[in-house]
């Protein structure tokens, strides 16, 4: 069946009634040919590029294709990328994932400027990002010091080193320890469940409301 043409309205009708990260990508994979025979001359149809490319770029991520994410901007409209503030915002926010850059990471997706269609999905990632870290620091660490972990998860690293209750709590409400005496933290090893990815997708927020969504 052929789907509707490509539009602000079309687009976000996907995005609301997508299920999951899996078939949020595979709708707007279904709509990349359309996009690319749309003018970045028209401000119009340039500005509906850069939300459909900016939301399908954040669709790879959500489903944690890093490197197709990366191939994906090599076939975006070269002049679009280099000028659109979100697109660069993508690009820049893809160089911090590939290179581990945690802070810069959070810092990207909470303070850089994004157009409101994009939030929502910019916050999801938020969410996907540090329920992903969670879950390796937690089979990585025996021990790690307070300011450590929440500089991997986004929150305040002075607030979690000073022992600071509210800090501490979300990282119990996680299953972790706090050794007041050795001033270290001992992460529960998180056992991935089968959990599919519209569970997943829908208890994002959930995540966010756990390890902080915001440093403070």
């Amino acid at each position: 069946m052929d789907l509707p043409p490509l539009s602000d309205e079309q687009l976000a009708l996907v995005v609301a009634s997508a299920q999951s990260p899996a078939n949020l990508y595979s709708t707007l994979s279904d709509y990349e040919t359309e996009a690319c025979l749309l003018s970045t001359k028209d401000g119009k149809q340039a500005e509906l590029l850069s939300l459909y490319y900016s939301t399908f770029f954040f669709s790879h991520l959500l489903t944690d294709q890093i490197r197709e994410a990366r191939l994906s901007t090599k076939r975006m409209p070269q002049n679009l990328l280099q000028s659109d503030p979100s697109l660069q915002n993508c690009l820049n926010l893809l160089r911090a994932v590939w290179q581990r850059k945690y802070e810069q990471v959070y810092t990207i997706l909470r303070e850089l400027p994004w157009p409101e269609p994009l939030k929502p999905i910019v916050q999801s990632y938020d969410a996907h990002f540090q329920e992903k870290t969670l879950k390796e620091l937690s089979r990585a660490y025996e021990a790690i010091r307070p300011a450590a972990a929440a500089t991997y998860l986004g929150l305040d690293p002075a607030s979690a080193q000073e022992g600071d209750p509210a800090t501490m709590q979300k990282f119990i409400a996680c299953g972790w320890t706090w050794d007041e005496k050795t001033g270290l933290l001992h992460p529960k090893p998180i056992i991935e469940d089968s959990q599919n990815d519209a569970q997943l997708y829908n208890e994002l927020s959930e995540v966010m409301a756990l390890v902080g969504n915001r440093r403070t």
